[in-house]
Parts: structure tokens; C-alpha cells; sequence
């Protein structure tokens, strides 16, 4: 069995109003996809990042909806609504620690369907890699392009 660990984290002493606006607006559609990526400093935190936004801002935005992680696991904001409101979570995770859907389980009761990815096992890269400043920018968008339109197949 895994190790656990009980944290305490502060709740934030407001919300950010355009985020309150964002999940106004996707609240008035049918339920979208939930789309949460790593948000991880480092080459696979990035690709992942990119990845989340390409496939809710630009490839399926009519079908997904982008969550920002540290809002849901600070508190505060209301970024939840939308991810109790769907069917389906997207986790594109930056590497196999899957941060970002272990800090999104424990923070809340997720009734939806949970797919997992690990974005660095879909793309060829060297592995010595770790930080953004060590690949060429126009190589990191195309590693996230290609995730991204794999994923949105298979939506």
C-alpha cells in the first residue's frame, strides 16, 4: 500500500473573479470534459501543460473545459462545480508521479470517470532532459501538439 501523507492547506481568502466568470459561463452548457493538467516546473510539467490547453482552447473546446488544479486543491474558488457537473476527468500528467490527480482526488470526491495520462510516455525525447530551457520552445509545442490531437482521438 502507498504511503499517504494529511496536509493541511489554507483556503484562499477569496476567489479570482474571472475564474467565477469562467465557471459561470461553462455552467450554462451541457457538461463538458474537465481538463486538468500537470502544471509541473519542469520539460514534462510544460509539455503537459500545453497539451491541456491546446485540447480545450483550440482542438475541443466545444467538448472540454480547462480546470486550474491549484484552484481546486487551494479552495476558494468554484472550479469544482464544473468538475462535479461531468462525466469524464482528463489528468494529462507530466511524468508518472501524476501530481496533479493525486492532489485533485484527495481535495475531492470524484463521482466522474477518471482517464489518466502520462504525456512523457507519448512522445520520443531525450529522458537526460528536465528543465523547458533544455529543448527548443518550437520542439516542446510540437511534443504537446501531437499529445494533444492523440487525446482529442480519443475523446
Amino acid at each position: 500500500m502507498a504511503k499517504t501523507k494529511t496536509i493541511t492547506i489554507e483556503n484562499a481568502p477569496f476567489c479570482c473573479s474571472l475564474a467565477k466568470g469562467y465557471v459561470e459561463k461553462h455552467s450554462t452548457t451541457p457538461p463538458k470534459i474537465a481538463v486538468i493538467a500537470c502544471e509541473g516546473s519542469c520539460l514534462r510539467g510544460e509539455v503537459a501543460r500545453q497539451s491541456a490547453n491546446i485540447i480545450a482552447y483550440k482542438l475541443s473546446p466545444k467538448k472540454t473545459v480547462r480546470i486550474c488544479f491549484q484552484g481546486i486543491v487551494g479552495g476558494g474558488c468554484e472550479e469544482a462545480v464544473l468538475i462535479q457537473r461531468t462525466g469524464k476527468v482528463l489528468f494529462v500528467e507530466g511524468c508518472a508521479l501524476k501530481c496533479s490527480s493525486r492532489l485533485v482526488k484527495g481535495a475531492l470526491d470524484i463521482k466522474a470517470k477518471m482517464d489518466i495520462i502520462i504525456a512523457d510516455q507519448m512522445y520520443d525525447f531525450d529522458r537526460t532532459l528536465f528543465g523547458i530551457d533544455e529543448m527548443p520552445e518550437e520542439e516542446i509545442k510540437s511534443h504537446a501538439e501531437e499529445i494533444a490531437k492523440e487525446l482529442v482521438e480519443r475523446l
